[in-house]
């Protein structure tokens, strides 16, 4: 009996299975029969060799729209390049002296990059050869790398490379800390060029020269790799904003060393690369023993301090690029070609009533921005001084300086205080009416438009040059700190962006509900 039972369930399951194999089958027939079916409709993949891709890329002149550049050019032209050893090697073989050295400075990460112009200018000042300055820039951010080409200025882009980075613990704040970027700029650069033969030069920003410093380092220069600044007194420790490094072995080896610290170690701490470097260098501060015990012994530099016989003025200010260069202007050792001479072409427009509304003020920046953009391409522009007394209430305290200089670089703009310079002084003046039937071209020095002869409804040679006419003009009223502040506009400020995006002209809601006519930037607009 129980044989029987178990034959029986013998069957039932070869059933059972019989039945599953046989839906299965029915099913990856169904399943062909429906992809047969979709098959006409689906396009056939083209497989493409990637060489014949590149042969017929090179025999076809591929363009951008509206753009006679190759697009294989545009694709090749990446920011990449410029940080490569072949870049660095291209600018060191093209810009250093007979005796294989160059001077070098740190842009970037703020407002200096809108200055890059100044330095470049001021380094053919002082070069002995009038046609080369012996120099490039190292920018550590992309905006400085674009500000420097757009300048045609030689520069090379200092950044982390790809492992670099993926070897970083603390990533957020590698890429915040700006004094990390600085310190990797001066170092890798540094390490980079004496290991391709060549001596460096290094002084940033904040130092204008008064002459080459290749002829004033200490001789016999051969028995230094290291010649660096100090503070005069101040403190002990060493000055990195000026040094110069000579290509030898332990030049080598040691920014080596320093460079592959300060990528380790240089972020997490907030450690300050003077202060790193003058420990490392085994002068004054001394690294904690967490540190130095993760690394392999210091190697040995001959180093000595040095002030190039003083022939530099380094003015240490806040860090505001443009509280350096105002203080620098003053003190008259900006670049000669900032103070121009009575050869050179400006253009202006004196103003009587100081009390104009923004709005005509705006109307009035507008039409000079368009003017030189359009009729008096060759002049520079002053900016009229909206005061009688720049003393007592500066333009700064007015207007937004630092906003209006991002979109209108000081290399072709000249504020009121240009004129108060002794430098300046000495440039002719020349009032007459605007006319758009004269070049002006036979008018040297400043041509001092008339107010009236002005028109206000000048077209902007285009709808994005408007653009950057309004979100450049930001104003204080009443000016800042009784005129002897800077007016400062926070980026963020909610109220400014609203009045500069939005018009609020009968908007009942806020922020426009708590604000009038006069907060518009452009109340009258007979331009439109």
């Amino acid at each position: 009996m129980s044989v029987t039972r178990t034959r029986r369930a013998d069957q039932c399951s070869y059933s059972t299975i019989s039945i599953i194999l046989l839906l299965i089958i029915s099913t990856l027939l169904t399943l062909y029969v429906y992809r047969k079916d979709l098959t006409p409709h689906i396009p056939v993949p083209v497989i493409i060799d990637p060489k014949a891709f590149i042969s017929l890329e090179s025999t076809i002149s591929l363009t951008s729209k509206d753009s006679s550049t190759p697009l294989n050019v545009i694709r090749n032209n990446t920011l990449e390049k410029y940080s490569s050893d072949e870049h660095l090697r291209s600018l060191l073989e093209q810009y250093s002296n007979p005796l294989k050295q160059v001077i070098i400075t740190i842009i970037g990460g703020d407002s200096y990059s809108l200055f890059a112009w100044d330095w470049y200018e001021r380094m053919h000042e002082i070069s002995n050869q009038t046609k080369s300055c012996h120099c490039f820039i190292v920018a550590m951010d992309e905006i400085a790398v674009i500000i420097a080409l757009k300048e045609n200025i030689p520069v090379y882009y200092s950044t982390f490379t790809l492992d670099q980075q993926l070897q970083w613990v603390n990533t957020l704040e590698a890429r915040q800390h700006s004094l990390y970027r600085v310190g990797h700029a001066k170092f890798n650069t540094a390490a980079k060029i004496v290991q391709l033969g060549y001596s460096v030069v290094l002084s940033e920003m904040d130092v204008f020269w008064r002459a080459s410093p290749f002829d004033h380092l200490k001789q016999p220069y051969e028995n230094y790799d290291l010649q660096i600044s100090d503070h005069f007194g101040s403190h002990p420790r060493v000055n990195i904003g000026i040094f110069f490094v000579r290509s030898s072995n332990r030049s080598i080896e040691f920014f080596t060393y320093v460079a592959d610290f300060w990528v380790r170690f240089g972020k997490g701490g907030y450690l300050s690369d003077q202060r790193a470097l003058d420990a490392l260098l085994k002068n004054y501060d001394r690294l904690d023993q967490t540190y130095l015990k993760a690394m392999k012994p210091v190697p040995s530099l001959n180093w000595t301090p040095h002030v190039f016989h003083n022939h530099f003025s380094h003015l240490m200010t806040d860090g505001s690029a443009f509280v350096l260069f105002d203080r620098a202007e003053q003190l008259g050792i900006r670049a000669k070609k900032y103070y121009g001479n009575s050869t050179d072409k400006y253009f202006t427009v004196t103003i009587s009533n100081t009390k104009m509304e923004i709005s005509n003020r705006n109307l009035l920046m507008r039409a000079l921005l368009i003017l030189q953009a359009t009729h008096l391409k060759n002049r520079t522009l002053i900016v009229p001084a909206f005061s009688h007394d720049l003393a007592s209430t500066s333009l700064r305290s007015q207007l937004d300086e630092k906003k209006f200089l991002l979109y209108w670089s000081d290399k072709r703009i000249r504020l009121p205080v240009f004129l108060l310079h002794n430098k300046t002084r000495s440039i002719p003046v020349t009032t007459l009416p605007l006319s758009f039937n004269r070049t002006y071209d036979d008018v040297n020095g400043i041509l001092d438009l008339t107010f009236d002869s002005i028109p206000m409804n000048l077209p902007a040679p285009s709808p994005q040059f408007e653009v950057f006419i309004r979100d450049s003009l930001l104003w204080c009223s009443p000016p800042a700190n009784n005129g002897k502040g800077w007016c400062v506009h926070h980026p963020r400020d909610f109220g400014a962006t609203m009045e500069i995006l939005f018009a609020c002209r009968g908007d009942p809601y806020p922020p426009c509900a708590n604000k009038t006519e006069k907060n518009e930037q452009f109340l009258y607009r007979p331009y439109e």
